[in-house]
């Protein structure tokens, strides 16, 4: 695979930056509290009806389901075993039709294992679904969010809890794998990033690694609960894959690869690094976002101009001055 690999028949729309073609919506979320899923749109509005599907055969026994609406784009990640399958991920349960067809077209088989790479409504939509017979996996603090009622600034009303069924029955700390047709599939999580319960996950055999909304690629940005403990996880990402690793990000249009997350692990340390030197130096919070992205990420956004991000700035001060929430 290329440098890029693009999916070709996703609207013009969505292939613009996640963060800048919602730019309205993360200003006025931002203004009460940094989420990096600001820009999506509240749980059950999403126009599923309206979407477009698209599969992406990668490698071995792994296929990606793209599925892009005029709100978002989601991702399901499927490797088709001969037992079954495994998933990573499942947009919200009315969602499920559009699932179950590209289910059905790779074989009527059962679905094995769920993985949820965090508790986001937009990626635990399937856990009632398939929940009552597959076995799902998450970070332990995903459980103790599905179990209980959730209030963040980016939705209106409290989220959850969740029914039991709907609970990961295999929880992990800090590592764990899963051995499954062949392709062993370790799950990290490294740090408090997009949420406390962020899972990396790797497909040994494949050479892919999932990182979910940790990252969404080439012209975006990805905030969440603590961004620099985003910036930690993609370190140690970085550190594992090589140039051939395909990068599975968040909410993007593209996969991504080793090359462009370096670029951006650096872009977005240094950015740390001078948010750190301001608060030094005194400045305010507020001085720190009306400040906005500086110009070394000219060509992470190119060929559009760089945007201001205050909520990017926003979340950095957070994550440096301890004063985040980690409820994302």
């Amino acid at each position: 695979m290329g440098e890029r690999a693009e999916f070709a028949s996703v609207e013009k729309s969505a292939r613009y930056p996640r963060t800048q073609a919602r730019l309205p919506v993360l200003l006025a979320l931002a203004v009460a509290l940094l989420c990096a899923t600001s820009s999506r749109a509240q749980p059950g509005t999403t126009d599923y009806a309206k979407a477009i599907t698209k599969t992406v055969k990668l490698r071995g026994n792994l296929t990606l389901l793209l599925i892009t609406t005029p709100e978002d784009i989601n991702k399901v990640l499927i490797l088709d075993g001969s037992e079954g399958f495994l998933l990573v991920d499942h947009p919200e349960a009315v969602a499920a039709p559009l699932v179950k067809k590209t289910l059905d077209e790779l074989g009527a088989k059962p679905v094995k294992f769920l993985i949820d790479t965090h508790w986001h409504y937009d990626h635990v939509g399937g856990n009632e679904i398939f929940g009552p017979d597959a076995v799902i996996v998450a970070q332990e603090n995903v459980l103790a969010r599905l179990s209980t009622a959730q209030t963040s600034a980016w939705t209106k009303t409290a989220i959850g809890p969740y029914p039991q069924r709907a609970w990961p029955r295999i929880t992990y700390k800090d590592s764990m794998s899963i051995h499954f047709d062949g392709e062993d599939i370790e799950l990290d999580h490294y740090a408090t990033g997009h949420t406390d319960g962020d899972s990396v996950i790797f497909f040994k055999h494949a050479n892919v690694v999932h990182v979910a909304d940790i990252y969404d690629g080439k012209g975006s940005l990805a905030g969440g609960a603590d961004i620099v403990g985003v910036a930690k996880s993609l370190a140690a990402v970085r550190d594992r894959i090589n140039s051939d690793t395909i990068i599975i990000t968040g909410h993007s249009a593209e996969l991504s690869n080793r090359a462009e997350l370096i670029d951006y692990v650096s872009l977005l340390d240094k950015t740390i690094d001078q948010v750190r030197a301001d608060i030094a130096a005194g400045k305010s919070k507020s001085e720190i976002m009306d400040a906005g992205l500086p110009q070394i990420w000219t060509p992470w956004f190119a060929p559009k101009s760089v945007p201001a991000e205050k909520w990017f700035m926003q979340g950095i001060y957070e994550s440096l001055a301890h004063t985040n929430r980690i409820d994302q």
